[in-house]
């Protein structure tokens, strides 16, 4: 032991010194060197250092150390054959022999270095010439004469005989080293060396070496000398190479091949016999196989023949001799030289080609001889390589391999070969039959076939033959090869005596040739030769077929494979009935190859697996065969035991692969099935059958999914009562034994198993042999997943279910407790604990109490699994990701995430909507976690502590919210805790007071955290100066530290500005380098404080800030002197943010009124919106971690130097330019009046500020936070809670400090004008707290005065108007003229317009001021102040577009005005009031807009085509274009004009874009002459009428201009119901542009965009309708898409979807089809009574994660569809016009009556909007007691509020939208419809008033019963359900 433990470690640093390439490598080697002292007698450790320098050549990368090694080791190889070893036991355990090894392993180094190191070439090659020449001399004075004299002395350890065999020995070694690299030499050297060994293996040596062997053998025991060799001569024979002449011989071949083996490009390293005839081949299957042919190369050839030739001669001369006297070792040793010899032969005939240096003939001679020689053909490794030989030749000579394909069958019959070697022959018959044709591999198949008897064989029989070729009984097309060929190859085994042994080596032959030919066809062909022989021979035979015909099976045709298996299934019942046991292992044994052969991603496997199961489940189904002595069960369920062994073997096999894990449903199933079926049957943990095969059950178990299946709603009862399994055997018996034996299982619930029916015994026994199973191979989880089906969660069924779960764990527990199997120690039991823990917050709370039992079961009884990283870590990330889940319902109100996921831990949690479950669930989960980590505290307290530890310092903060981690939060509670069981602090007196361990923890964590990130001075001693300096060093050894912290620093800073990407890792680790740095010194150091500020400045993202900060806080609080340099520098690039607009700052800030951007007819996008909020957020984030720094700063350090309040003043000065101009982004408020809070602090709180100066400043900030008043009011972005709150909390702070600067204020004769301004601004912020009140609190406004300070006084009393109106219109007009939309008050409409009226000049930048100056028509008092319309900012263009209208009396100015905003407006903005303006063409005296139409029609084709459309469908007031509209001249005219302004180009893309869409709805006039004709008839028409439209470049549909159609879908044509229109149906292949989402991407980022993501083609249908007039859908669907704008600016998580419609002519349009979308009476006719019931069906159970993320689609789409359903007062809501789409959104259609009209002027629908009981159902849960509290429900009456009151802002731009069309004849308006649209905004109200107004019509819709009374009245009068 101990040598072979020094032995090791010598090589292991022989090998580390040879690998390393740092300077220790110069001492280790000296050390091993000096081990070697060369003396004569070798002793064991110079031996072993030896061998450890030798093995670690090949590693060696140094030339120099390779020149050193080669130099040492050369010596001793030269000597080696001489070499005396000291006598030790422990030599004996070298193998074979120390004399070769040590010879094996110097010339394998020297080899080695000289290959790895082509300068040491030469020094090798002399060194093993030095070893040949030597040896040879040497040798040459041995002869077997030289034994004859004094015995003692010829057998001294340096005598004759000893050298002799040492020469012998060592000689053995150098030949194996040289075959294995015999690449050192070229072909002449290789030539030559082969030759010179040849030549030192002279007669009279070997005569000698075979006398010294003789007398070693014949040694009597008191001859010691002897002793030893006598045992290495027994060794070296029990080991197979019995020493002798005959091992040289071999050893010397060995080089022999190794050298023809590289003669046929043979890998250097695989010249073994193997080997080398693999390599042949494979390399004669490619055809390219060329070999180097050169001079030296033919030489090598032609010598290597010779040696063959001449070894052969050798071999045959020994042949008798060896086979009458030879032992069997040496009989093997001569194969093995024979062997040698002819793969020799074999690569010099493959080289050969043609050049007459081999003779093919002479080969197969050889072959052919070894064959037919009994004795020889006995041994494997020969007949193997005569074998492969064959099949190599027949590819060098392809006129051999036809007679090869004749004889070797023959060879193979006759030859009696065991089952290795027929294998073998089996193959090589295979090669060479794949050469040949077809018919003959089939006629061989045949003819082999023939040889299984035809009759029936006594198993006893020893004589029996088969019958000959030609008989009639051989199948039919047997017959016609055999006719053929038969005189060919007669194989007729008459006189042989094992018939059985010559069946199953015909079967393995007829098996290996069907499969290699890997041809489906010969593979059946062969399957049913032998499938039909089964019964014809003996029963051995037949077992052999059975068995091997599952290799065919596998590679057969799936018809084929799956008659096999139920031919094995047939077997194997018979075999049962009659007890036939080797039939029965037959079976067995073909199943479990299959097992063995299939893979997961083989077609067969699932066929296989399903039969498997199928036949499992299938046992006990019908009445099996008659049969007297087994029970119809019993059989079953041996039948059953049969299958789970191959069962088992394929599931462990593949169980690993991806492709199993997701089985599909059936497959699942029938799994589930099969168990049940096992369990019915008998299987159980008593029983006997469960006993048996508890192994194969475990496995299955293991491999099993829990058998419920989650996803499906009503599994409950489909699987436990409706399953016809489970009903099997059921009778009053057998129901009584199985509650009994499931009594016997759970003793705990015998009273509850007397309550269950037969189905739920059977389902429950099942699932407890199921799961205990799986927890004994290692997962005790699963059972928690039964609880997911609601059967299982209550009563008997659930009480039983939860007995399991605990039974299972207990289980575990056993196996952990007995502390007997590695795989169930803590570790793993931790993972499992990690598993449960995570199920403690599982959605539902059945699955929670029950994983909490079993998680107290693990705690209690092995507390120390909490003492593993595992479950520790675990537990701590859940607290973290619970506590985020709750938060979440105030971080993003309404979006709601299922998923939550830790990175660190690995674990997976769904949680359900239920904000309050999920926060009952954190409260629970903390308790518990409490009481278990405190439980582990007591038994390990410091290891606990120290994994606390650890999950304290890994930390990213990236899902935290304000650095808040509930998990580390926790960790350093439980950290501080002293455990009860210590017993020194527990009894300290506490003395009222909290004591705890809380500072020793964080000094241990501290110092932790020293060594493990932070560089102390030691650790950059040892990196910067490679070694201890000593004390005087250390100033030196600083300032080159600061000279490379400062080149470091510089380069990062200029890859930052550079926008080099630099990572948040590498960042924080270079600068907390620095910053350690400056804590440390002593002296000024401005460059590496700019670069610690700059660099995170530079990046300015969330993350590099909070890194600075961090960062600047610790240096100045370590070393003082750097704070106010580090202040400075900080201010510094503060006031370089304000100069390059960065942040805050930001111009991509700016946030837009909807009318003045693109609107989209689209789904809701909220996806794109949390992008926007994000970037938003991303954009502020930095500003507002500085704020808080700075505001802290200021506090703590205002009074400790004056030059800090000097660098804050003027800080704040720059801040206050920059804010001047105020800030339009919602989510900017906190940080903008944090900024403010800052600035008043330091007003009042500086003390260097003279009395003007502070009063200047303080107006500066007044100025400056009014400034965000100068716009109109926001309410927020996203639906961030906390946000707002802290808005509000920051605005009351202002407010608190404002007040205390007032009452300072009085006192100073300046204060007047700034207590004006203050005022102001507390009336406005005191606005602003009240607005974020409303919609932080829509439904309860009442709260908030139990959670904010502050005043909210939205008044403005009238007497106070002027006052402030002066000082706000004195500040900045712009506040004035948005005063309007804060306060409602008559008197300030009317002062505002007044100041307005007067002082036009000073709001030219407010397009608002224009609206508030003109109104809705030209005011009478409005005269001089239209000039300066010519330089008022441009107003939106639906607000422009009115200006055309009558009403403005076509004023030149208000003209010239609506042209200029217009034009200021881009195309893409413009296309969606393309209705609106061609309605003012009515107006349009003096040619404007047929100018603007014309012009910018030259920008965009699309746009004019969609003019046109528009004037064509606007050209006649009816469907049927019989009454022509006024404007129709006007329009006619217009569109004249338009398509002459095309170019060519223009008018030929018109021309395409026209016919094309003509073509499409031309269908519909065609199928006016089929209109009465059945559906089919008007299908095939369209058919017919789409085949002949030819889709031309570039064409579109005019409903989706922004997607090109490239094709159609000839057979989606579909007539649609109409009594006498003809709509249809079809859909297009559509190309669409990704839009650019407007993030901002790197250059890189945006061209990858471009070539990957730009476009991407989708399908679209559309209906065309002729004959129906959509204009009104037309103005429906854009006041939608209005909406979806308006929702979308407040980032309001509501869903619409204004699908395009577009009208083309009087009565035609085109309408895009909702997709995967139906319509509610549909579902109606489909059965599925109410909505209620439909989500259920379709998404699963309420607790269903699914069946909540419809609700939630459902509620936010329901929410803007109620809003907008009042405000455009949409009608004929019956169940036909309302869509659900497979998300659950809901989406209305069909927008024929709306405002002021309804359906046949019926009244009806009196509620403001449809909110029906099955509406709510959906919402709150069909049988909920409380509907109106649920979540859902109050999240819809929340979003309805929330919708309301962002559309009410908007009013005015939405009504100018209808106002443009009310002169366009639709039947919707009536002389007062824009009264009403406007009064149903209730402007008149404040907020909260209209926050409560929207509140009640909800409230009314739901008690509303008119729209009950509608649907049934459309029931009556159209039959559409409800």
């Amino acid at each position: 032991m101990a040598r072979s433990i020094r032995s090791n470690a010598l090589e292991k640093l022989a090998r580390l010194s040879a690998q390393s390439r740092s300077s220790t490598t110069d001492s280790d080697f000296p050390r091993l060197f000096k081990r070697c002292p060369n003396t004569s007698c070798m002793k064991l450790q110079e031996f072993e250092a030896i061998l450890a320098l030798c093995k670690s050549a090949p590693f060696i990368e140094s030339l120099e150390v390779a020149e050193k090694l080669l130099a040492r080791l050369s010596p001793y190889l030269v000597g080696s054959y001489t070499q005396i070893l000291s006598p030790s036991p422990s030599l004996r355990t070298f193998e074979p022999s120390p004399y070769e090894l040590l010879t094996y392993n110097l010339t394998s180094a020297a080899l080695s270095l000289g290959l790895r190191h082509g300068a040491l070439r030469s020094q090798a090659a002399a060194a093993l010439g030095s070893y040949l020449h030597g040896w040879t001399a040497a040798a040459a004075e041995l002869s077997a004469g030289q034994f004859d004299g004094d015995e003692m002395e010829n057998h001294a350890a340096d005598g004759e005989l000893a050298r002799v065999m040492t020469h012998s020995l060592s000689l053995l070694g150098f030949l194996s080293a040289a075959a294995e690299h015999a690449s050192f030499w070229d072909a002449y050297e290789r030539l030559q060396f082969v030759q010179d060994v040849r030549t030192v293996l002279s007669d009279k040596f070997l005569v000698a070496f075979e006398t010294a062997l003789s007398i070693v053998r014949n040694a009597h025991s008191h001859q010691h000398g002897l002793r030893e060799w006598k045992r290495y001569a027994r060794h070296y024979a029990t080991a197979g190479r019995p020493l002798g002449a005959m091992v040289l011989h071999d050893s010397f071949l060995k080089v022999v091949v190794a050298s023809a083996a590289l003669l046929v490009g043979t890998s250097p390293d695989l010249t073994s016999q193997h080997s080398v005839l693999q390599h042949l081949r494979t390399s004669m299957n490619s055809k390219d196989s060329q070999y180097l042919r050169a001079t030296p190369e033919n030489s090598l050839a032609e010598g290597l023949t010779m040696i063959a030739v001449e070894e052969m001669e050798r071999l045959e001369n020994d042949l008798d001799y060896l086979q009458r006297v030879g032992s069997a070792w040496q009989q093997q040793q001569a194969s093995s030289v024979k062997a040698k010899v002819l793969i020799t032969y074999l690569c010099c005939t493959v080289y050969d080609n043609d050049t007459d240096i081999t003779d093919a003939e002479v080969l197969i001679t050889w072959l052919d001889n070894v064959l037919n020689d009994p004795a020889q053909s006995a041994d494997h490794d020969l007949t193997s390589t005569v074998l492969r030989s064959m099949a190599i030749l027949a590819k060098v000579s392809p006129e051999l391999a036809s007679s090869l394909g004749r004889s070797l069958p023959r060879v193979i019959v006759k030859g009696n070969f065991d089952h290795r070697t027929t294998s073998v022959a089996a193959e090589s018959l295979a090669a060479v039959l794949s050469l040949l044709p077809q018919d003959a591999i089939i006629t061989t198949l045949y003819s082999l076939s023939n040889i299984i008897s035809v009759s029936p064989v006594a198993d006893h029989s020893t004589s029996a033959s088969p019958t000959p070729n030609g008989t009639n009984r051989t199948t039919r097309a047997g017959g016609v090869y055999n006719h053929q060929h038969g005189s060919a190859i007669s194989l007729t085994p008459s006189d042989i005596e094992e018939p059985h042994h010559v069946h199953k080596t015909v079967i393995e032959t007829i098996v290996s040739v069907a499969r290699n030919c890997k041809d489906a066809k010969i593979t059946a062909l062969a399957l049913s030769m032998l499938i039909q022989k089964v019964g014809r021979s003996s029963k051995v035979v037949d077992a052999k077929i059975i068995t091997d015909s599952a290799f065919l099976g596998i590679h057969s045709p799936p018809g084929e494979f799956r008659s096999l298996l139920k031919i094995y299934s047939k077997i194997c019942h018979d075999a049962l009935v009659s007890d036939d046991t080797a039939k029965l292992e037959a079976v067995m044994a073909a199943r479990l190859n299959i097992s063995r052969e299939i893979s997961a991603d083989e077609p067969t496997f699932e066929i296989y697996l399903t039969h498997l199961l199928d036949t499992i489940v299938s046992k006990g189904d019908a009445q099996e065969t008659s049969h007297r002595h087994l029970r119809d069960t019993e059989l079953a369920a041996q039948e059953i035991a049969q299958l789970l062994k191959p069962l088992a073997l394929l599931l462990a096999r593949n169980a690993e692969r991806a492709d199993f894990s997701e089985l599909d449903d059936a497959t699942i199933s029938l799994q589930r099935d099969a168990w049940f079926n096992i369990v019915v049957h008998g299987f159980d943990l008593l029983s006997d059958l469960g006993k048996q095969y508890r192994e194969e059950l475990r496995t299955l178990a293991r491999f099993s999914k829990p058998l419920i299946a989650e996803e499906r709603p009503f599994l409950s009862e489909s699987d436990i009562e409706l399953n016809t399994v489970l009903r099997r055997g059921k009778s009053p018996e057998h129901t009584i034994e199985q509650k009994r034996r499931l009594g016997r299982l759970l003793p705990s619930c015998e009273a509850d198993t007397k309550s269950l029916s037969y189905q739920e015994a059977v389902f429950l026994s099942t699932a407890y042999l199921v799961e205990d199973l799986r927890a004994s191979t290692g997962d005790c989880t699963k059972a928690l997943a039964y609880f997911l089906d609601p059967k299982l969660r209550t009563g008997a069924v659930g009480n039983c279910m939860a007995a399991i779960t605990t039974t299972v764990v207990r289980t575990y527990l056993a196996k952990t407790l007995s502390g007997q199997s590695h795989a169930f120690s803590t570790p793993y039991l931790a993972q499992q604990l990690a598993t449960i823990f995570s199920a403690c917050c599982h959605r539902i709370a059945r699955v929670q109490q029950a994983a909490a039992v079993c998680a107290d079961i693990i705690v209690r009884e092995v507390p120390s699994t909490l003492c593993q990283k595992g479950a520790l870590f675990a537990l701590l990330e859940l607290l973290s990701m619970m506590w985020y889940s709750c938060l979440e319902g105030e971080t993003d109100e309404y979006t709601w995430k299922s998923t939550f996921t830790s990175k660190r831990s690995d674990i997976v949690v769904e949680l359900s909507d239920d904000y309050a479950f999920r926060r009952a669930t954190l409260d629970v989960l903390h308790k518990r976690a409490t009481a278990w980590v405190k439980g582990a505290l007591d038994i390990a307290p410091i290891d606990v502590k120290g994994f606390l530890q650890s999950y304290l310092s890994e930390f990213d903060d990236e899902m935290t919210f304000g650095h808040i981690s509930l998990g580390r939060s926790f960790a350093l509670e439980m950290g501080s805790v002293i455990p009860s069981t210590d017993q020194r602090l527990g009894a300290v007196e506490r003395q009222g007071i909290n004591i705890n361990t809380a500072s020793d923890f964080i000094t241990q964590y501290t110092t932790r955290q020293e060594y493990k990130f932070l560089d102390g001075a030691a650790d950059q001693q040892e990196e910067w100066l490679q070694g201890a300096p000593s004390a005087e060093k250390m100033p030196t050894y600083l300032s080159r530290s600061l000279q490379d912290a400062t080149n470091l620093l510089t380069d990062l800073e200029n890859r930052t500005l550079n926008h080099k990407h630099v990572t948040i890792a590498e960042l924080r680790d270079i600068l907390r380098r620095a910053a350690a740095l400056l804590c440390r010194v002593k002296t000024d150091q401005s460059p590496i404080v700019q670069h610690l500020v700059g660099i995170p400045f530079a990046v300015f993202s969330k993350q590099s800030i909070k890194l600075g900060i961090s960062l600047w806080t610790s240096v100045t609080k370590e070393n003082p002197r750097m704070e106010s340099r580090i202040l400075v520098s900080i201010a510094e690039n503060w006031e370089n943010t304000v100069r390059k607009r960065r942040g805050i700052f930001s111009p991509a800030l700016k946030h837009e009124d909807p009318f003045y951007g693109k609107q989209e007819f689209a789904a809701t996008d909220k996806e794109a919106l949390s992008k926007r909020q994000q970037q938003i957020y991303n954009l502020i984030a930095p500003h507002f971690r500085l704020l808080q720094f700075l505001s802290s700063h200021f506090s703590a350090s205002r009074l400790s130097k004056s030059d800090v309040e000097r660098v804050y003043v003027r800080l704040i000065h720059i801040t206050l330019d920059a804010m001047s101009v105020g800030c339009s982004q919602p989510l900017a408020r906190e940080s903008y009046f944090h900024i403010v809070l800052l600035g008043l602090r330091i007003v009042r709180h500086s003390t260097t500020l003279s009395a003007t100066t502070r009063w200047r400043l303080t107006d500066r900030i007044l100025t400056a936070a009014l400034a965000w008043f100068a716009r109109a009011p926001q309410w927020s972005f996203g639906g961030n809670r906390l946000q707002i709150k802290a808005e509000t909390h920051v605005l009351a702070d202002v407010q608190a400090q404002l007040d205390v600067i007032g009452k300072v204020t009085t006192a100073v004769d300046i204060g007047s004008k700034l207590k004006a301004k203050q005022d102001l601004l507390s009336l406005l912020i005191s606005n602003e707290q009240t607005r974020l009140m409303v919609w932080l609190f829509p439904l309860d406004y009442g709260k908030k005065h139990h959670f904010t300070s502050g005043r909210h006084n939205n008044t403005l009393p009238d007497t106070a108007v002027t006052a402030h109106l002066k000082t706000a219109w004195a500040e900045n007009p712009a506040i004035a003229v948005h005063l309007i939309k804060r306060f409602q008050s008559p008197r300030l409409n009317s002062e505002v317009r007044w100041q307005v009226l007067n002082f036009p000049h000073k709001v030219l930048d407010e397009p608002d001021a224009l609206e508030i100056l003109l109104g809705n028509q030209l005011p009478a008092d409005v005269s001089f102040q239209l000039k300066y319309m010519l330089y008022w900012a441009p107003v939106n263009p639906i607000t422009a577009v009115t200006y055309f209208l009558p009403a403005y009396g076509n004023h030149p100015f208000i003209i010239q005005y609506a042209m200029r905003a217009l034009e200021s407006h881009s195309v893409d903005v413009m296309f969606f009031y393309v209705y609106q303006i061609v309605q003012t063409l009515r107006y349009d005296v003096l040619g404007y807009v047929e100018r603007y139409i014309i012009e910018t029609a030259k920008f965009s084709q699309l746009f004019a085509h969609q003019i046109i459309w528009n004037m064509k469908a606007n050209a006649y007031k009816d469907e049927t274009a019989e009454v022509p509209d006024p404007v129709k001249p006007t329009l006619d005219k217009v569109m004249f004009s338009l398509e002459s302004s095309f170019s060519k180009e223009d008018h030929a893309f018109y021309e395409r874009e026209f016919a094309f869409f003509n073509e499409v709805t031309g269908i519909s006039g065609t199928l006016r002459s089929v209109l009465h004709e059945p559906k089919e008839v008007k299908k095939q028409k369209i058919e017919e009428e789409l085949r002949k439209i030819q889709v031309e470049v570039g064409v579109y549909l005019p409903s989706n201009p922004d997607g090109q159609v490239i094709g159609i879908d000839r057979k989606s044509g579909k007539p649609l119901q109409s009594h006498a229109k003809t709509p249809f149906m079809a859909t297009f292949r559509i190309r669409k542009t990704r839009p650019d989402t407007g993030l901002e991407e790197t250059e890189e980022d945006d061209r990858d965009v471009v070539k990957r993501d730009n476009t991407y083609e989708t399908w679209l249908s559309a209906i065309f309708k002729v004959g129906d007039d959509c204009r009104q859908d037309v103005l429906a669907l854009q006041m939608i898409a209005a909406f979806r704008g308006i929702f979308n600016t407040v980032g309001l998580d509501v869903w619409v979807f204004p699908y395009r419609v577009t009208a083309t002519a009087p009565g035609c349009g085109v309408i895009d089809v909702l997709p995967n979308s139906i319509s509610r009476d549909m579902l109606g006719r489909e059965a599925v009574n109410r909505l209620d019931d439909y989500f259920v069906s379709r998404y699963g159970n309420e607790d269903s994660i699914r069946y909540q993320e419809a609700r939630s689609n459902f509620v936010k789409s329901m929410a803007a569809y109620s809003v907008i359903s009042f405000l455009l007062q949409f009608k004929d809501r019956h169940n036909g016009n309302i869509m659900i789409d497979d998300a659950g959104h809901i989406i209305h259609i069909d927008f024929g009556f709306c405002f002021d009209i309804a359906p046949g002027g019926i009244k009806f629908e009196r509620a403001p909007f449809k909110l029906t009981a099955e509406m709510i159902a959906v919402m709150s849960g069909k049988n909920n007691p409380t509907p109106y509290t649920s979540q859902a429900y109050r999240w819809f009456e929340e979003l309805t509020v929330k919708a309301f009151l962002a559309a009410r802002q908007h009013c005015d731009h939405l009504c100018h939208v209808v106002q443009v069309m009310l002169d366009s004849g639709l039947p919707c308006f009536k002389p007062e419809s824009m009264k009403h649209f406007r009064e149903r905004f209730v402007l008149e109200r404040s907020e909260r008033e209209a926050a409560e107004f929207m509140r009640g019509l909800v409230e009314k819709s739901r008690g509303s019963y008119s729209t009950g009374t509608y649907d049934r009245f459309q029931l009556l009068t159209n039959g559409i359900p409800y």
